[in-house]
C-alpha cells in the first residue's frame, strides 16, 4: 500500500481538478469546477465544486450543489471509477511515489532459534508451540464443538480463522501449554507480531453468568500488547479497522478489512492512540455500541486527532461489530456501506466548519 498522507500531500489538487474535471470557472476570484457526479444536474451558470484546506491542512473538494466531496483519492474515484487502491495508483504515478511496505502484512514465519524472540514473552517458543498445535486441533474432529462455536454461532469464515492462527484448547488434559497458560478449555486466540505468537487470551464460548468470557496469561509468561492485529484471507479495502476485543476485528476481517483489536476499551490511553497512529492507513473505529465502548471510542477518537489522525467513529446503535456480521444478509457489501457513509458525514462536517 502507499502511505496515503504523504501521498495526498504530494498532489495538488487544483491541478487535478483542472486535468480531470476541465478547466475552472470563477465565482468572483474563487475558481470552480463542474461536480463529477453524474448524477447531479448542472443547471446553473457557476460549477459547483470548490477547494479548500482543511484544518488538518488537507486539500478537499467540495460540491456545493450534491454534497459530494473528499480528498484527491475521492475525486480520482468520482472521476474514474476503480478501487482506492486503484486511485492511489494512478495519484502515485503523477507524483512519482513508490509502494509502501504494509505494516500489516504477516511476514514469512521466521526459523526458530535464529532469530531474536520479540520482547514481552518469556517463552516464545512455548507459546508458538501451543498455539500451531491448537490452530491444527481446530480444524480436527476433536475441535468440532469449538470450531461450530466460531464459524456458526459467530459466522467466521473458515480462511480469516487459518489466516489468524485461531484455535481450539480442549483443557489441560488434552493439550500442554506453556507455564502461565490458563488451565482451561476455549478459543485461542493468539496475537502475532513478526510471524511470533507474543501473547493468547483464551475466550470461553460458553461462560458462567458469574464468570469471565476472557482468560489470559500471566504476565511472568507475556506483557499484554494492548493490541492485536487481524488481517482478511485478501485484502479489499484501505481502511484499518479498530475493535474492542478480537472476535470483532475477525469479523471485519471478514468484510476484507484489515483490523486492530484493543484488547479492552480501558486500553484506549496514550499508548494505545501512538501505535495506532502510526499505522499508514486510514482508521475507523468500531467499539462496541454500549457505555463502555463509547466511552473508550470517544476517548481514542480524541487521541487520534490530537496526532493529526482523526478517525472515523461508526456508531451501530446497539450490538457491537459482531452482532452486525451475524444479522447482515451481505456483509462485506453492508460494511463497505457502513465505512463509506462514516466517511462521507465526516467530509460533509469538515465542508461545513470550513464553509462557515
Amino acid at each position: 500500500m502507499y502511505d496515503r498522507d504523504a501521498l495526498l500531500a504530494a498532489v495538488d489538487l487544483r491541478e487535478l481538478a483542472d486535468e480531470l474535471l476541465g478547466t475552472a470557472g470563477t465565482n468572483g476570484r474563487a475558481r470552480m469546477w463542474p461536480c463529477p457526479n453524474r448524477h447531479h444536474a448542472q443547471t446553473g451558470r457557476t460549477p459547483p465544486v470548490s477547494i479548500f484546506t482543511s484544518r488538518r491542512g488537507d486539500q478537499r473538494w467540495r460540491c456545493h450543489g450534491c454534497g459530494e466531496g473528499g480528498t484527491a483519492i475521492d475525486l480520482v474515484l468520482a472521476c474514474r471509477g476503480g478501487s482506492a487502491r486503484e486511485a492511489m495508483t494512478f495519484l502515485a504515478e503523477r507524483a512519482g511515489h513508490r509502494d509502501q511496505r504494509d505494516e500489516l502484512v504477516r511476514p514469512d514465519r521466521p526459523t526458530r532459534g535464529r532469530s531474536i524472540p520479540p520482547s514481552g514473552c518469556r517463552d516464545q517458543e512455548a507459546l508458538d508451540r501451543y498455539v500451531d498445535r491448537c490452530a491444527k486441533r481446530l480444524w480436527e474432529p476433536d475441535g468440532r464443538r469449538t470450531r461450530q462455536w466460531l464459524t456458526d454461532a459467530r459466522g467466521l469464515p473458515r480462511d480469516v480463522l487459518v489466516e489468524n492462527r485461531i484455535g481450539a484448547d480442549l483443557g489441560p488434559r488434552m493439550q500442554q501449554r506453556p507455564d502461565g497458560m490458563p488451565r482451561a478449555a476455549g478459543i485461542v486466540l493468539p496475537v502475532i507480531d513478526d510471524g511470533h505468537a507474543v501473547y493468547a487470551q483464551l475466550r470461553i464460548p460458553h461462560p458462567r453468568s458469574d464468570g469471565p468470557r476472557y482468560l489470559n496469561p500471566t504476565s511472568d509468561l507475556a506483557t499484554n500488547p494492548r493490541l492485536s492485529r487481524a488481517r482478511p484471507a485478501e485484502v479489499r479495502h484501505p481502511e484499518i479497522i479498530v475493535t474492542e476485543g478480537e472476535i470483532d476485528a475477525l469479523s471485519a476481517a471478514a468484510a476484507g478489512y484489515r483490523s486492530v483489536a484493543v484488547l479492552s476499551a480501558a486500553y484506549s490511553d496514550e499508548a494505545v492512540g501512538v501505535a495506532l497512529a502510526k499505522l499508514p492507513h486510514p482508521l475507523v473505529i468500531a467499539f462496541d455500541a454500549d457505555d463502555a465502548g463509547r466511552t473508550g471510542a470517544h476517548r481514542l477518537e480524541a487521541l487520534l486527532v490530537a496526532r493529526q489522525r482523526p478517525p472515523v467513529v461508526l456508531d451501530f446503535g446497539q450490538g457491537d461489530l459482531n452482532d452486525a456480521m451475524r444479522g447482515s444478509k451481505d456483509w462485506p457489501s453492508q460494511m463497505q456501506r457502513l465505512v463509506d457513509a462514516a466517511i462521507a458525514d465526516r467530509s460533509a462536517s469538515l465542508g461545513a466548519s470550513v464553509s462557515r
